[in-house]
């Protein structure tokens, strides 16, 4: 289904360079692990934790359509958003969808939590995360379990997302191309957003902050 109505700019530049850098990061994190660079991995992981920190204030403080208030509905609006979806009546939105808010939520709690048990993380012998130390021996086992399992949870998630993203795409609704250009066409209203380079710019201070304490 063609969607109707105006072009608007419904993403900042912040949020687009999130995505990208989600990409670039978590390739990063699997191509360092697979090549025994555990400490450009450790790098790689306060970076995006720095991203992270900063995208859930954006939910908060960011851009309108940003904001997880904005996005979040109820269970009750994510069943009449599929029915809509899958019966050919859903209309493009100037945020993420109503499933879609519910995934960006999942896929930063993984993220997060991925980030976090890393350091705390050991293999015992090559590699230790900065705060390894805070945990027993015990405990470093169970969390360096944890988060080389929840890597297979996160690549499952991405494989959703990405079968998802093609669906809308099917239904004439371009996620990627909106992603890339920040740009869609939707009937309602344009969003009030925010620069995004005031996010970039806090990321980076964020970034600086923990590689100095990390």
């Amino acid at each position: 289904m063609k969607q109707k109505g105006n072009s608007i700019k419904v993403w900042d530049s912040f949020i687009r360079v999130f995505h990208g850098l989600l990409i670039v990061f978590l390739g990063g994190l699997w191509w360092t692990v697979e090549n025994g660079r555990m400490e450009l991995h450790k790098d790689i992981g306060v970076a995006l934790l720095a991203l992270l920190v900063v995208r859930i204030g954006w939910g908060i403080f960011g851009s309108e359509n940003a904001r997880f208030h904005v996005f979040l509905k109820s269970p009750a609006a994510i069943l009449k958003h599929l029915r809509r979806l899958f019966s050919g009546a859903y209309e493009a939105e100037n945020t993420h969808s109503v499933a879609g808010g519910w995934a960006v939520v999942l896929m930063l709690a993984l993220l997060l939590s991925q980030v976090m048990t890393g350091l705390f993380s050991t293999d015992g012998i090559l590699f230790s995360g900065p705060l390894s130390n805070w945990l027993s021996s015990d405990g470093q086992k169970a969390v360096t379990s944890w988060h080389k399992s929840q890597f297979d949870v996160i690549l499952v998630v991405i494989a959703i997302h990405i079968l998802a993203v093609v669906f809308y795409r099917f239904k004439g609704t371009p996620l990627i191309a909106s992603m890339v250009h920040g740009y869609r066409i939707t009937k309602q209203q344009a969003p009030n957003l925010k620069p995004g380079w005031q996010g970039m710019i806090l990321a980076v201070a964020v970034w600086l902050v923990l590689m100095l304490l990390l």
